[in-house]
C-alpha cells in the first residue's frame, strides 16, 4: 500500500478488507468493525481512530467500491446524531481515551447516540437553558429535563449541553457532556 497516493493506497486497502472480510459471508458486525480498523470508516480522521488521515472527498471512494460489492453499512440514518455530532466532536476535544472508547462502537452501531439539547423552557434557544451540571469528585452531576430528542429511546448515549457556570452572561457557561443514557438517575419517557 503506498501513502505516497492517498487514492491507490484506499483503493488497495479496500481491495484487502474485501479479500479478507467477504461480504456475502462475513458477519456484518465483524465486517463493520474490520473495516473501522483498516481506517476505511471516516478516512479523514487519524489512524487508530477509524481513518488514515486523507482527505475527505477520498470517503466517498471507499464507500462506492464497498457498496459496489455488497459489503453492509453502518446504517448512518440510524446514528445520525452518533455520527454527525458526537464523533467529530468526541475527536476534537475527547481525551484519548474517549476517543478509543467511543468512536469505533459509535461507528459500527454497537451504541446509539442521541442529541440532549432541547429543554421545555428553552426549546432550541440553548442559551436560555436551565439543566444545570455541578462537579462531584471525579465526575459531575446533572440535574434538568430534555425534550425532542429523537430516538433517545433506543440510544445508549447522549451529548448533553449543560450550564456549568450561571455567574457568567447566558451564552456562555455551558459544556458539552456524554451522558450514559442507562446510568442511574437518567429517564427516558416517550
Amino acid at each position: 500500500m503506498s501513502e505516497s497516493d492517498p487514492l491507490a493506497d484506499v483503493r488497495a486497502r479496500v481491495a484487502a478488507l474485501l479479500a479478507e472480510h467477504d461480504p456475502a459471508t462475513t458477519d456484518r458486525l465483524e465486517f463493520l468493525r474490520a473495516r473501522y480498523d483498516a481506517g476505511l470508516a471516516w478516512v479523514h480522521f487519524p489512524p487508530g481512530h477509524g481513518g488514515l488521515g486523507y482527505p475527505r472527498d477520498l470517503q466517498a471512494v471507499v464507500d462506492a467500491e464497498l457498496a459496489a460489492a455488497g459489503a453492509p453499512d453502518n446504517d448512518p440514518a440510524g446514528n445520525a446524531i452518533g455520527l454527525g455530532m458526537a464523533a467529530p466532536t468526541i475527536l476534537a476535544y475527547g481525551t484519548e481515551e474517549q476517543k478509543r472508547r467511543y468512536l469505533r462502537p459509535l461507528w459500527t452501531g454497537e451504541e446509539i447516540w442521541c442529541q440532549l439539547f432541547s429543554e421545555p423552557g428553552a426549546g432550541s434557544d440553548l442559551a436560555g437553558l436551565a439543566t444545570r451540571a455541578v462537579p462531584d469528585g471525579d465526575g459531575w452531576v446533572v440535574n434538568g429535563q430534555k425534550v425532542w430528542t429523537s430516538a433517545a429511546h433506543r440510544a445508549d448515549f447522549g451529548i448533553l449541553v449543560a450550564r456549568t457556570d450561571p455567574d457568567v452572561p447566558k451564552h456562555r457557561g455551558l459544556t458539552y457532556f456524554i451522558c450514559d443514557i442507562n446510568a442511574p438517575g437518567v429517564q427516558v419517557g416517550p
